[in-house]
């Protein structure tokens, strides 16, 4: 019997190998990694971005992946962008509830700030052809 799976081993091998030839198998391991790398940038989590939003008009776009401070509304707010969450630094109006809020970093979370009617959200970097 161990001659016979050994036989069947060995045809099977030979005719795999006459159906593929080395540089064909490298050719698919090539695709196969390409696509796999393709579909795991496609989900990566650094895709966010903070949008501000004043009187419901879109003012600023600022990316999640780049840590810095923003002034903006001629130097009202101060919007502070750290480690992939966003949070109002320093505001020029009463309570500071935009303030005192917690930094955001998740899709759809929003800090408002009435007085000065703007609304930070987080939200999905929009992506085009050539990004």
């Amino acid at each position: 019997m161990r001659t016979e799976s050994g036989n069947g081993r060995e045809r099977a091998k030979a005719a795999f190998c006459s159906l593929f030839k080395k540089w064909d198998m490298l050719l698919i391991a090539v695709v196969l990694v390409a696509a796999v790398l393709s579909v795991l940038f496609a989900l990566r989590e650094d895709g966010g971005e903070v949008r501000v939003y004043r009187d419901g008009e879109l003012r600023y776009t600022f990316s999640l992946a780049e840590d810095g401070e923003y002034v903006i509304l001629d130097g009202r707010m101060t919007i502070a962008v750290r480690d992939g969450a966003v949070s109002v630094v320093a505001s020029d109006c009463e309570e500071q509830l935009c303030v005192h809020s917690a930094p955001c970093s998740a899709e759809g979370s929003m800090i408002v700030c009435l007085p000065n009617h703007v609304v930070i959200e987080i939200g999905e970097r929009e992506v085009d052809a050539i990004t």
